[in-house]
């Protein structure tokens, strides 16, 4: 028995200096896994500004090349179509009566450690008013290993049409 353990200890020894050799850059790459957003809604407006809560998770390693948007649009068009379909089109700030963003707040952080987090944003008026009523809600995130030559990698986001409330 006490043979067996010797070897085992001996067998670690020889490997630790293979893995301490790979870096913390592969260690990352090991354990990297896509975004995700498991839900974001919980909308409350007051006035000029409102709050989203959002729960999700990245891993990406590093959150100062994170980056998040955060709009919620409501009334014209944007009520004449599902949240799938407004999804799939451009230009949906043009139909909308109100639109706020975190452009205009700059409340973009996150998190990326790997663990789940629930938290709130603030987004504020580009134009119009939101109001009591309903609104769709993008809320999208970017972990640091999203490029512009690499998208999707990196992307999580959530579409849904959302209840405002005061």
């Amino acid at each position: 028995m006490r043979g067996t353990r010797i070897v085992m200890a001996a067998a670690a020894a020889l490997t630790m200096p293979a893995a301490l050799l790979a870096g913390p850059v592969a260690a990352a790459s090991a354990t990297y896994k896509d975004p995700e957003v498991q839900w974001a809604g919980n909308v409350h407006v007051n006035g000029d500004t409102a709050t989203v809560l959002a729960k999700y998770r990245c891993w990406g390693g590093n959150n100062e090349a994170t980056h998040l948007w955060v709009s919620l649009k409501q009334g014209g068009g944007i009520d004449d179509f599902t949240a799938a379909q407004l999804a799939e089109m451009e230009g949906t700030s043009q139909i909308a009566e109100a639109w706020y963003d975190t452009n205009v707040t700059g409340d973009t952080a996150l998190n990326c450690n790997g663990k789940w987090h629930v938290q709130r944003y603030s987004v504020a008026q580009e134009f119009g008013t939101l109001e009591r009523g309903s609104a769709w809600l993008q809320f999208c995130l970017f972990d640091s290993t999203s490029t512009d030559t690499n998208f999707p990698q990196g992307f999580a986001y959530a579409y849904p049409k959302v209840n405002v409330r005061p």
